[in-house]
């Protein structure tokens, strides 16, 4: 039998920052999302505050996304009540978080050959093939290890199926006396029923809200009542995947690990602004910029891609303004991954859907049609042969990705994207900590902490 592991970084942004700066460890802690717009991580002292924003706002004028966290609440709407709680809040360290997940995986794929990472917090193991004689030993194991070599909190779920798994990692979030692991083979057949009945159908894994209210419709409320639903009655009803959830809940996997990471279908570039954009030349940088930086992901995925495409659009939430979206797309001859060339086309499709006079919020670049890259069959009669593989233009890229990755992102980037006049379009990150793990002026400062630790007794530093 299939036995697999979830473990999920507890509000992962939010202990990210919580690393660096012992300071924070009673502290309540948000992480907003791009341009310090909404709240999207809390640990656990800023969700405690989740009472106070009802007696703020009242129970009809409180709405979340989510009616069990205070997550996407709009910052300026909640931010007096954090302030009158003493709360730490950051704007997205996405550079941070992601060196911070990296670590995390290989510290997690050390104990099993076969790991699967599901989303930059999560990652799920198979354990059947190991000799372990205790599994919740083994997963107070990884969490302990976790915990001491990059001090990220972690939640262990272990179950038959990666379904149960989910919702085994859920409740060893929820009950403390579990330790922050959960095995729910160890439970008696009454214990396992008696929890399924505490969660919302809505809370399994795979079924989404608007299943969620489907199911519910139906008197199944419950990860229990799903469980208890006939797999092909389910199937009749809804779809071959529900009937699969139901199959998973009651320990019979259907879905496995996914070890290969399939390269992307498409690939996306897109940030809000700043502020608003109403120049040209500056929307132009932005496109330049976001092309640049999607190029940059294709060709880590060694893929080239044959269509491009610009979005711009205003702000949809300001009605009292003038609004205006508009989308072209440019198919290649020839596919590419070349930078140069792709911000030379999509700065082409911006000029067909500019128009003055519109403050304008955000932009994307979106490249598709993608596919590996290898032998390329050129066109005999083709008068532009650069379109098509170009030796010199491989190493031109190879040569700027190597910088960036070795001197940093955005060492060697494309004169049109702006360079030092990016303030005028780039997203804000007013509360931004520093980048501790990559940036070498960001390091923390070692000495000057043990000479604060150790000046007392004598040592200097």
């Amino acid at each position: 039998m299939p036995t697999f592991a979830l473990i999920d970084g507890n509000s992962f942004y939010a202990s990210c920052q919580m690393v660096f700066d012992p300071s924070l460890q009673n502290r309540p802690v948000v992480v907003l999302s791009n341009n310090d717009g909404c709240v999207v991580a809390a640990n656990s002292q800023a969700k405690a505050l989740e009472e106070g924003m009802r007696q703020q706002y009242g129970q009809g004028g409180y709405h979340a996304a989510r009616s069990d966290s205070m997550m996407f609440q709009p910052y300026f709407k909640v931010a007096a009540l954090l302030k009158k709680h003493n709360t730490a809040v950051f704007s997205s360290n996405y550079e941070l978080y992601a060196d911070m997940s990296q670590r995390m995986h290989t510290i997690i794929g050390q104990f099993s050959p076969h790991q699967e990472i599901y989303s930059i917090d999560e990652s799920f193991l198979e354990l059947s093939s190991l000799p372990i004689k205790n599994l919740n030993e083994y997963g107070q194991s990884i969490k302990q290890r976790v915990g001491q070599w990059i001090g990220i909190p972690v939640a262990v779920g272990i179950a038959p199926s990666k379904t149960l798994a989910k919702l085994a990692n859920h409740i060893a979030k929820k009950q403390t006396n579990l330790n922050g692991v959960l095995d729910y083979s160890s439970l008696s057949a009454e214990t396992q029923a008696a929890l399924l009945k505490t969660i919302k159908v809505g809370k399994v894994w795979g079924i989404g809200k608007r299943l969620s209210a489907q199911l519910e419709a139906k008197q199944i409320l419950t990860a229990y009542d799903l469980q208890q639903a006939c797999p092909k009655s389910i199937r009749k009803q809804f779809s071959v995947n529900v009937e699969r959830i139901v199959q998973e809940l009651n320990g019979q996997a259907c879905l496995f690990l996914d070890e290969t990471h399939p390269n992307k279908q498409q690939i996306v570039s897109s940030r809000s602004f700043g502020q608003w954009v109403t120049d040209y030349d500056f929307m132009k940088q932005a496109v330049a910029s976001y092309t640049a930086t999607a190029a940059g992901k294709l060709r880590q995925q060694n893929s080239v891609c044959k269509r491009i495409t610009v979005f711009v659009t205003t702000n949809r939430f300001k009605s009292d303004k003038p609004q205006y979206r508009n989308v072209y797309q440019i198919p290649l001859i020839y596919p590419t991954d070349n930078s140069v060339l792709l911000t030379k086309l999509a700065i082409r499709a911006l000029k067909h859907i500019w128009l003055d006079g519109y403050e304008y919020h955000k932009a994307s670049v979106t490249l598709s049609e993608l596919s590996d890259k290898g032998a390329l069959q050129i066109d005999l009669f083709a008068q532009d042969p650069q379109f098509s593989g170009n030796p010199k233009s491989d190493k031109l890229m190879q040569v700027m990705d190597k910088l960036n990755l070795t001197m940093g992102k955005g060492t060697v980037q494309l004169a049109n994207s702006g360079l030092q006049q990016q303030i005028n379009w780039r997203m804000n990150r007013n509360l931004m900590s520093p980048r501790y793990t990559t940036r070498w002026q960001d390091l923390l400062t070692v000495r000057a902490t043990l000479d604060r630790i150790y000046a007392p007794n004598g040592f200097h530093f």
